[in-house]
């Protein structure tokens, strides 16, 4: 198997990133930002049952920026830092992103201050090598307040559809996703205590109707993504 992109390569997909992207969910019926929203609208309601604060977030691997305004909007962000280690990626965000308080960064030490309430991360690891994966984890930690969450979402490598959508998207065919109990495993060992894992988007939009039916399959690993939320001890 082919290595995924390195920062550098993504730096020249960072332009047409977007369609590049919507040319593989072309075949869920669904655009990016269909998936942006549900991902921030079940986050909120998961971390209302927890009680977690996110006034503060560290978007971690955040791209050219289409999250922050998701963030901003469905989880009242206020405070709000992207990073991600392709510089092309983030000179795209400063410039596409309509919210003018959010910033964005390619310094790790930036990131990693201890202020962030929350996290997030949307399809990242997958990206990173494997062998680096527990210092990615370790940067979040060192980014969150004592009690911090942090909100990975990740590609279901059970389903055999991601694959398949995958595999239309320059930056993710050659991409070695993460099982969940993976994902569990490797927060763990990044000193996170796991919440609790959902898995999201059962139906295409060819089924749309059955959509309702979701929240009662989350706790199945049925869904084209999967959330696992995690908190820093509070000591």
């Amino acid at each position: 198997m082919s290595e995924a992109p390195t920062p550098a390569e993504f730096d020249a997909y960072a332009a047409n990133y977007d369609a590049a992207l919507n040319q593989g969910l072309a075949l869920t019926g669904e655009s990016k930002e269909y998936y942006a929203d549900g991902r921030v609208q079940w986050l909120r309601s998961r971390l209302a049952q927890h009680g977690c604060r996110t006034e503060s977030c560290l978007d971690f691997g955040c791209g050219t920026g289409t999250s922050a305004e998701f963030l901003r909007n469905g989880l009242g962000v206020s405070r709000y830092l992207g990073f991600d280690p392709s510089a092309d990626s983030i000179l795209q965000a400063r410039q596409q992103t309509p919210w003018s308080a959010a910033q964005f960064t390619t310094d790790e030490t930036t990131a990693a201050g201890g202020t962030f309430d929350f996290a997030f991360c949307n399809g990242v690891f997958h990206h990173i090598p494997p062998a680096e994966r527990l210092a990615a984890v370790r940067l979040v930690w060192k980014s969150l307040k004592p009690g911090g969450v942090f909100a990975f979402w990740e590609n279901n490598r059970w389903n055999p559809a991601v694959h398949w959508v995958m595999s239309r998207v320059p930056f993710d065919k050659d991409a070695q996703m993460l099982f969940p109990f993976q994902a569990r495993r490797l927060l763990r060992e990044g000193g996170l205590n796991t919440l609790g894992t959902d898995y999201l988007f059962v139906f295409p939009g060819a089924l749309a109707a059955l959509r309702p039916l979701e929240p009662a399959l989350c706790k199945l690993p049925l869904g084209g993504q999967y959330l696992v939320l995690a908190q820093k001890p509070l000591s």
